[in-house]
């Protein structure tokens, strides 16, 4: 980083000129250390534990992180990053979602990353495998680093399961069986709650999963034709009202998570990447099972990518300091312990997957995510607004005020009056 720049002042003597002239170098270096570079840093709560960043803000006193308060999921942080923009106050890091970094990229917010890591080639071959090239990369540019990857998985409480006349050791593999079991678990009583889909998601991620798991697409490669009114849209929907018939009450995803983890809620469909907290918080032991993918299907990637936004130099010097440092095999291994979340570094997971025995739930996911593929984001000024729209939609299907049938030629109509003309 550079230093302050020298300056002398009309008027000052030749005695103090050259006095000045060995000072002004060590007030510059004072001054530097003083007046941090502060890097703001926008990202979703529980991407990674906040005490993470601790060494690197030992190893450069140089640099101030400065962590905003964490977005909720990423349709909130993608609201706060364009109103932010709007006023001149945009983040010089985002940890941005991979479904709205297209989006992100519209706006032109974020830098390319390949000029301004043209001199790192060493360190990208050397420390950073990406899991895949593609999620931050477009228009033929890498707008960001993947930073953590997820899929959709099932959690579920073997106890209960075994209880509902089930066997823990053999889940069911297809919806059917699934929504049949968290039937059985509800009418076991005792205020139980069989199974819970997270239809909720940011970006409409599981009900996509549910859609690209059979083969199918919300939209055709061009955007301009929508694709998700067919058989598999049908098929998704019809999987949302199993649960809804089998007992799920419509409550906020962090409500169903408390009920699983005290026993209450018997199957969990949500993101993997909250494996660990499930894990610290019930007081059994929680197992997992894979989301149901035809042999043509394929999984939306969840998680985020670090995209640079600051446009100053030395900001963006500070910037990507932190950004290889999160980005590191070593930084990655332990937000993979910490959290489930699948590192966006593939040497990240190397060394705690060797270690790993054949029960461990996080291989679930692991073995998941060889299915993985892009996570869908509608065109247009309003792909915020779509994503509601659709969520509205899944509400009704899942509380049975609207059957599938009613609801697929809906949604179609709805998002066909959002996308871009």
């Amino acid at each position: 980083m550079s230093l302050l720049p020298y300056f002398i002042q009309p008027g000052v003597n030749e005695m103090s000129y050259r006095a000045l002239r060995f000072l002004l170098p060590l007030l510059a270096l004072t001054a530097t250390t003083a007046e941090a570079a502060s890097i703001n840093i926008l990202y979703v709560k529980g991407s990674f534990p906040e005490q993470i960043i601790e060494p690197f803000e030992k190893a450069h006193p140089d640099i101030n992180l400065v962590l905003q308060s964490p977005a909720t999921d990423y349709d909130d942080l993608t609201k706060r990053l364009l109103q932010d923009s709007i006023v001149g106050r945009a983040p010089d890091i985002i940890f941005q979602g991979y479904n709205r970094s297209r989006l992100t990229v519209q706006r032109g917010l974020p830098i390319p990353l390949e000029p301004v890591l043209a001199g790192d080639t060493d360190w990208i071959q050397q420390n950073y495998k990406p899991t895949s090239n593609d999620l931050c990369r477009h228009d033929g540019k890498s707008y960001g680093l993947p930073f953590v990857v997820s899929v959709p998985i099932i959690y579920y409480n073997p106890d209960l399961v075994k209880a509902a006349g089930g066997d823990p050791d053999h889940f069911p593999d297809t919806w059917e069986k699934i929504a049949e079991l968290a039937g059985k678990i509800t009418a076991t009583g005792n205020n139980r709650i069989g199974g819970f889909f997270d239809y909720t998601s940011a970006g409409n991620w599981t009900f996509m999963a549910l859609v690209n798991a059979q083969g199918g697409h919300m939209m055709s490669a061009d955007d301009r034709k929508i694709e998700f009114d067919g058989a598999e849209g049908k098929r998704a929907l019809k999987v949302i009202q199993m649960f809804g018939k089998a007992g799920q009450v419509d409550m906020p995803r962090t409500q169903a998570s408390q009920g699983f983890s005290a026993g209450s809620v018997g199957i969990l469909v949500t993101s993997s990447g909250f494996l660990k907290n499930l894990m610290k918080q019930a007081n059994f032991q929680v197992r997992t099972a894979p989301f149901p993918v035809s042999e043509n299907g394929r999984l939306p990637a969840g998680g985020n990518c670090m995209m640079l936004l600051s446009k100053d130099p030395e900001r963006q010097e500070a910037a990507l300091a932190f950004m290889k440092y999160m980005a590191s095999p070593q930084v990655q291994a332990e937000v993979f312990e910490a959290t489930g979340y699948l590192p966006g570094n593939r040497l990240g997971a190397a060394g705690p997957l060797k270690e790993a025995k054949p029960d461990d739930p996080r291989l679930v996911s692991v073995n998941a995510s060889a299915r993985a593929a892009e996570w869908y984001s509608f065109p247009g000024e309003n792909a915020l607004r779509i994503t509601e729209v659709i969520k509205s939609i899944l509400q009704d299907v899942v509380t049975q005020r609207l059957p599938p049938e009613e609801a697929l030629p809906k949604m179609q109509r709805d998002v066909q009056n959002l996308l871009p003309r």
